[in-house]
């Protein structure tokens, strides 16, 4: 007998078009802070104290006064438990509609309970992000003002300029912390022996053969394939590198380690004349924002910026993806509101894009890559085409989300959902990966 009043879910509001995903980006710097970029949701706590209590369910004007502390609140929403508990164990399956109102009732009056206790916690987020701020703003004025007196000004590291442009109305993105990522190295074939490694997969194998982590002393976090049959190892500190550099049987074996370079910044581009070919646009782009402000030349921006998508509209514009040099990136996002392309002004923002396959419902690659051999459903991750689900329809329909059940994380929720676990974990990793100077 179910204890909840389960409503059914709303799939009408499909999730595997881009359109309805949250737009995602690093976070920025200079003039182009977005506070909507890295929040999770776009309520706020201003937002959330307009919400009358006395609305929500189960919930009357003398049940949870709002001054009472979170200690009193969940005091009274254990008091609910228990006694739902009591009226569970003693009546079993024989529970009537009385009974079962009775057991609706206190459940939403835990829910509201619940409900406050994250309106209180959410205002108690923003106070502390706001004071973590104001303090980091001033140890970094006061480190200015002492170098200014020596004739030796320091700038404020990346990270700290992150800190100090995030929000104050966004608790989730200005409490962020800016994690610095483990070092690794990447093992590929020497040019001698390529042959012999036709994937990543032979040269892994070769690679776990030279190298033994218990006798060595290893401290390997991860293994993970990438392009040229190459194989990323990260290890947890910079000597463990130096110490995988010294090992005799990996060069025996065939292979080579290289420190990564990094994955170069990405921006969009938006509001293009769909007319407009690639090279006039590349070279508007330069003479047009470039050109007067940057020591570079017209050959060397074409050579060094790479085209790595485009969406066509049907207003007649268009949507381009680059990828550039992070200096560039740096002085376009901290000194263009917008980027001027022949007669268009053209709104731009940071690129991060994680894609996702239709067929397996895994990060990191798409359908047309895709190398498993049957399909998995976007609703019930159970093997079949997501278009021919059944279970979505139905009332007391659960979803579950395949990438998240491969790897054992909480999974109860849509594949694709912008608060999908896997998704966070994937996003996060290609911004610290990211190289933005």
């Amino acid at each position: 007998m179910p204890l909840f009043n389960d409503q059914p879910v709303d799939v009408a509001n499909e999730v595997f078009l881009r359109s309805n995903l949250t737009q995602r980006s690093p976070p920025s710097v200079g003039k182009r802070t977005r506070s909507e970029a890295l929040s999770p949701t776009n309520v706020s706590p201003s937002s959330c104290k307009r919400v009358q209590l006395s609305d929500s369910p189960g919930l009357d004007d003398n049940s949870t006064a709002p001054d009472q502390t979170q200690y009193d609140l969940v005091n009274e929403a254990a008091s609910y438990l228990t006694k739902i508990n009591v009226v569970i164990n003693s009546l079993g399956s024989r529970i009537d509609v009385k009974n079962r109102s009775t057991v609706m009732d206190m459940t939403q009056r835990v829910t509201a309970i619940v409900s406050l206790l994250a309106l209180k916690s959410s205002s108690t987020e923003t106070k502390l992000a706001i004071a973590q701020r104001d303090l980091l703003e001033a140890k970094i004025n006061k480190n200015c003002s002492q170098n200014n007196v020596i004739g030796n000004v320091s700038k404020p590291t990346y990270a700290e300029s992150l800190k100090l442009k995030m929000p104050k109305v966004a608790p989730a993105a200005a409490a962020m912390e800016t994690r610095t990522p483990l070092p690794c190295v990447v093992a590929y074939p020497t040019s001698e022996r390529s042959a012999e490694f036709g994937s990543s997969s032979a040269t892994k194998q070769a690679l776990m053969k030279a190298i033994n982590p218990t006798d060595d002393g290893f401290q390997i976090v991860g293994l993970k394939k990438t392009a040229n049959a190459g194989v990323v190892l990260r290890v947890t500190n910079e000597n463990q590198i130096k110490k995988l550099q010294s090992v005799a049987g990996i060069k025996s074996a065939g292979l080579r380690l290289e420190k990564p370079k990094g994955r170069r910044p990405r921006i969009l581009v938006k509001d293009v004349p769909a007319t407009l070919e690639d090279a006039a646009f590349m070279s508007a782009l330069y003479r047009q924002n470039i050109k007067d402000e940057m020591s570079i030349s017209e050959d060397n921006f074409i050579k060094s910026t790479k085209i790595v998508r485009r969406r066509v509209l049907n207003n007649g514009r268009k949507w381009i993806g680059l990828e550039l040099e992070p200096e560039i990136r740096k002085h376009l996002i901290n000194t263009k509101e917008k980027i001027f392309i022949d007669w268009a002004t053209c709104r731009f923002n940071d690129d991060v894009e994680i894609v996702r396959c239709m067929k397996c419902q895994q990060y990191g690659h798409v359908a047309k890559f895709c190398t498993e051999k049957s399909s998995c459903c976007g609703y019930c991750a159970e093997a079949h085409d997501t278009k021919d689900c059944i279970k979505n329809t139905a009332k007391d329909f659960k979803p579950v989300c395949a990438a998240c059940k491969r790897f054992k994380k909480p999974n109860d929720h849509l594949s694709g959902s912008p608060d999908c676990p896997s998704y966070k974990a994937k996003l996060e990793q290609l911004i610290l990966n990211t190289v933005y100077g």
